[in-house]
């Protein structure tokens, strides 16, 4: 992995993570500082997170970590909801089924020492593989450059709404439903129970994000 590449994941992870929360300044002496690398693959990073929309870099002044705002979270299922489900259904067939099978079981049966925050980042982890997973299978590599781009927002997103005590059963039960449908090559089921995870988190991400 390349200088820019360990700086670029470095910045998205305290990003997607909240630890450089929407609006904060980003240092480039203190980043450099923390990776022990020189000014040019920070700033690399930067050009790179801005086109993805995690920043705003201001010439002369600074760069700043993106807000999130109500557009945004609009755009992102909007996305979500056109392409998810198409998706999810290419996968059939595409995914190795002990994979599924082993996620399937995490999902139900959670370490019983994982207090709130450990239980709110367990659920999100496995919620970003499953659905990376199936990202993998898509043969569409412009779909899934895009995807990629809204399941990193999203994930950004989730950490900030995702609340494991009050929402897991239904996250559960949706994820349950759809890693069955994967298994039982049920396009129906497949589509249907994607559709209805979509509308739970929507739903959801509005209420705790006012």
């Amino acid at each position: 992995m390349g200088k820019t590449e360990i700086a670029y994941e470095y910045i998205k992870n305290k990003i997607l993570s909240w630890e450089y929360p929407p609006l904060s300044d980003l240092s480039e002496d203190a980043i450099q500082k923390e990776l022990n690398i020189s000014r040019t693959p920070v700033r690399e990073a930067f050009l790179r997170l801005e086109k993805e929309g995690f920043v705003y870099i201001y010439p002369r002044k600074g760069t700043i970590v993106s807000e999130v705002t109500k557009d945004l979270i609009d755009e992102i299922y909007q996305i979500r909801e056109l392409n998810e489900p198409f998706i999810a259904v290419q996968a059939m067939g595409h995914i190795d089924r002990g994979w599924l099978e082993e996620i399937h079981e995490m999902l139900q049966n959670p370490p019983h020492d994982l207090e709130r925050e450990a239980l709110k980042k367990y659920y999100i982890d496995i919620d970003h593989h499953l659905h990376t997973k199936i990202l993998e299978s898509c043969s569409n590599r412009y779909l899934k450059t895009i995807m990629r781009n809204v399941y990193d927002h999203d994930q950004r997103i989730r950490m900030r709404t995702s609340d494991p005590l009050r929402d897991q059963n239904s996250t559960i039960r949706e994820h349950l439903h759809i890693i069955e449908g994967l298994l039982e090559q049920d396009a129906d089921k497949v589509r249907h129970w994607s559709l209805i995870h979509i509308g739970t988190s929507k739903q959801v991400t509005y209420e705790q994000m006012g």
